[in-house]
Formats: structure tokens, C-alpha cells, sequence
């Protein structure tokens, strides 16, 4: 039996490793620490993408059980060559669609096509809500915690003596308010559509017994309609162990945005300050260079590679691609918490952020970091900062101080901890 005397099984999507996204690194750190004191079982879906991802887990959380639910390329087989067949039409049908609709994107709401506004909350793969009602027959689990809202509808399947859980990464109706205040045009179905989005949403987190908010911002804003006992704010972290050490090295001329396609919140941010922003600040900086780290869509890729915007992928050490650099944090959609902030500052970056690209993180305009949410004062607070080498390092040091004192990571970890110590 655990130190704390509980076991826990953690619901997910897919194995948060290697770390792609934020929500990786939220929950590889924290699992990888409370492995330590409860006794921590994992359930997601492999598959051919992700699988080297979870070898890789195999070998790192020792003591973790695992229950995935594979969903790897068959023996090729008759039924093999019956399914690939299928595969290949449904991918040339979609491929055709998306031609279709990319040529009507151009003259329509590019924002309203894309948005989660489309998407219910209702888990899309039968067999993983099989998969885990399976376990749960041959199972228990005095806790039993569930990653993104996504996966929420899983509440009605869970056990009532359990203590459930739900990780609330991102609000939804929040994130699809804002990506309406972008849309060219809302119209009385759209706005039918969020009221039922957001009902639908409220009624599936009061469902469970916890609530976990990764800022107090989300907190406060779900304790409109659930009681605030019930919601426990417990930001994310990263861990510090490959983070730059030394001198702070001044700004080369080289900007830095982290973020992957699949994250409409990035695809929205990074096009808005390519098409936006950017030719401003080349206007003034000639020279000025862009770094791209994560998964890009190849369109995307193809669109705006140049000689100065360069496509970097996945890294897995930062140390390099950080050297001398500005991060930018153009997002204009989404909630929770952008770790790429806390990264940034641990690598001794200074960063210019949005309103909402630093919202739930407590660093202030002009002496953290530089707030900017129109394309000219963006332009304008990278411009002033390349040139004042003196107020870089005025802002990396602030923001350590403050990252030390509310956000690091021994205490981020103390905070989940205890709340998992508190449950009965």
C-alpha cells in the first residue's frame, strides 16, 4: 500500500510523453512525483503515433501501472487490407473536403470553421469507454481522476464509492466565447450553441466530487456556478532540471513562439502575428528572426516559411533554440495556463504576451514582462525591448523572483500533493 494509503486511477487521452504540449508537461511532472507516495495506475489510448511515447513511459514511471488500449496497425491480413482500403477512401474523401473548404475559408471565417463551438463534449472512441468500464469491473480505486474535459462524460460510468476527479485544463465556453469575439459574424445559432455548450459543460464538471483548475482565474470564474469548495486551483509546472544556468545573454535579433497546429489558440496567435505584427517589427528590425518550436501543419509550414521564419519541430532541449531570444505569446483564444511562460523565464527569457496569452499568471506590464494586445503595440513593445538591453534583464529577473516565490515547481508539486492528502 501507498505512503498516503490510496490508490489512483488517472484517466487520459494518450501518453503525455515526449512533451509536445502543456498539457504533457502538466501531467508527466505531477504524476511522476505523486507515483511517490500513492499508488498510481494510468489509462490512455496507444497507437502508432504515440507508442514510442509510451515505451518510453514504461521505462520512467516505475511502479505505475498501466492500462492501455491499443489501437496499433494489424497483421495484414484479409480484414488488414479490407480496412486500410477503407482508410485510404475516408483519408482521399477528406482530403477532397478540406481542399473544398480551404478555398471557401478564403472568403469566409476562417475562426468560426475551426472552433470547438463544432465540437460536443462527448467522447468520440466506444471502445476506450469500454476499455474503461472493463477496468473498473476487475478493479478498484479509492480515487479516480480524469485529464481534460474531454474525457468527462466517463462520470457516468464511474463507481459512486470512488472520489472522482476532474483536471480542468481549459474551459471550454470560455475559450469558444473568445474565439466568438474574433468570428466575422455571430449569428442566434451561435449563440444558441454556446448557452448549450456551457450548460452542457457545467452540468458534467458538478458530477464530480473534486475540481482541479490550473490557475485561480479559472476557479473563480467556474465558482459562478459551482460551489468554490469543490474547485481547488493547482497550477501546472515544469520541471527545472535542464533549465539555463549563468550570465543572462541580450536579445540577437531572434524571436521564439512554442506551440503546436493541433492548438487552435497557436494557429490563431502565430498567424495573427505573422500576418499583423511581424511586418511592422521587420520595418524597424531587419534582421529580426522567428523560431518556430513544435509540430506544424505542413499547409501552415508551406505558407509562411522563409528565409527569417523558421520551422523547427519538436526539441527537446530548449537551452539552444532559447539563446538570446524574445518569447512571443500572441494568443488571443483559449483558457488556463501557458507553461511556455514558465519555461521561458527558467531559461532566463524575457517574454511580450497578450492580455490572455499571461492570464492566471501573476506577472505584470512593464515590469515582468510587456502585456500588448493590439498589432502595434505588439510591434512596438518588441521593437522597445530589442533595444534596451538593460530592461531585458530587469525582466528576467523580476519574473525568477516571482516564478520562485508562486510558481516553482517544488511548490507546485507540495500544493497537488496536499490536496491529494486531503481527500478522505
Amino acid at each position: 500500500m501507498s505512503e498516503m494509503g490510496k490508490s489512483i486511477l488517472i484517466i487520459t487521452s494518450r501518453p503525455p510523453y515526449p512533451l509536445f504540449s502543456g498539457g504533457d508537461h502538466a501531467q508527466f511532472h505531477f504524476i511522476g512525483e505523486l507515483l511517490k507516495e500513492i499508488d498510481v495506475s494510468v489509462c490512455f489510448e496507444v497507437n502508432d503515433q504515440n507508442y514510442s511515447g509510451y515505451t518510453e513511459l514504461l521505462k520512467i514511471w516505475n511502479g505505475v501501472k498501466f492500462y492501455p488500449l491499443f489501437n496499433l496497425k494489424q497483421k495484414k491480413t484479409l480484414l488488414y487490407f479490407y480496412r486500410w482500403i477503407k482508410s485510404v477512401i475516408r483519408n482521399f474523401k477528406r482530403e477532397i473536403l478540406l481542399l473544398i473548404k480551404s478555398q471557401l475559408v478564403q472568403i469566409s471565417d476562417t475562426i468560426k470553421y475551426q472552433s470547438f463551438i463544432h465540437q460536443p463534449i462527448f467522447p468520440q472512441n466506444a471502445r476506450f469507454v469500454d476499455h474503461v468500464a472493463g477496468i473498473l469491473s476487475e478493479n478498484q480505486f479509492d480515487v479516480i481522476q480524469i485529464d481534460f474535459i474531454s474525457l468527462a462524460p466517463l462520470v457516468y460510468i464511474l463507481p459512486e464509492k470512488a472520489v472522482k476527479i476532474l483536471v480542468h485544463h481549459e474551459i471550454r465556453y470560455i475559450r469558444i466565447q473568445r474565439e466568438m469575439d474574433l468570428f466575422k459574424e455571430v449569428d442566434a445559432f451561435d449563440q444558441c450553441r454556446l448557452a448549450i455548450i456551457k450548460d452542457e459543460e457545467i452540468s458534467l464538471i458538478k458530477k464530480f466530487d473534486k475540481i482541479i483548475t490550473l490557475t485561480e482565474r479559472d476557479k473563480e470564474i467556474l465558482s459562478l456556478d459551482i460551489p468554490s469548495e469543490k474547485i481547488y486551483a493547482s497550477p501546472a509546472t515544469i520541471s527545472q532540471e535542464k533549465t539555463k544556468e549563468g550570465p543572462y545573454i541580450p536579445f540577437k535579433n531572434k524571436l521564439v513562439f512554442i506551440g503546436s497546429s493541433i492548438h487552435l489558440p497557436n494557429t490563431d496567435g502565430l498567424e495573427w502575428f505573422l500576418d499583423q505584427v511581424l511586418p511592422m517589427v521587420e520595418k524597424q528590425i531587419s534582421d529580426i528572426r522567428l523560431e518556430i518550436i513544435g509540430r506544424w501543419d505542413k499547409h501552415f509550414i508551406k505558407k509562411y516559411h522563409r528565409k527569417n521564419i523558421n520551422f523547427l519541430g519538436y526539441i527537446k532541449d530548449l537551452n539552444t533554440a532559447f539563446s538570446s531570444s524574445i518569447l512571443i505569446v500572441p494568443i488571443r483564444i483559449g483558457s488556463g495556463m501557458r507553461l511556455k511562460i514558465i519555461e521561458a523565464i527558467n531559461h532566463q527569457v524575457p517574454f511580450i504576451s497578450t492580455t490572455i496569452g499571461v492570464e492566471g499568471l501573476d506577472f505584470e506590464n512593464d515590469k515582468d514582462c510587456i502585456i500588448a494586445d493590439t498589432p502595434e503595440s505588439f510591434a512596438d513593445g518588441i521593437v522597445r525591448l530589442s533595444k534596451d538591453g538593460s530592461g531585458q534583464q530587469e525582466f528576467v529577473n523580476r519574473a525568477a523572483i516571482k516564478l520562485r516565490e508562486k510558481y516553482s515547481f517544488e511548490s507546485a508539486i507540495k500544493k497537488r500533493l496536499d490536496f491529494y492528502k486531503s481527500l478522505s
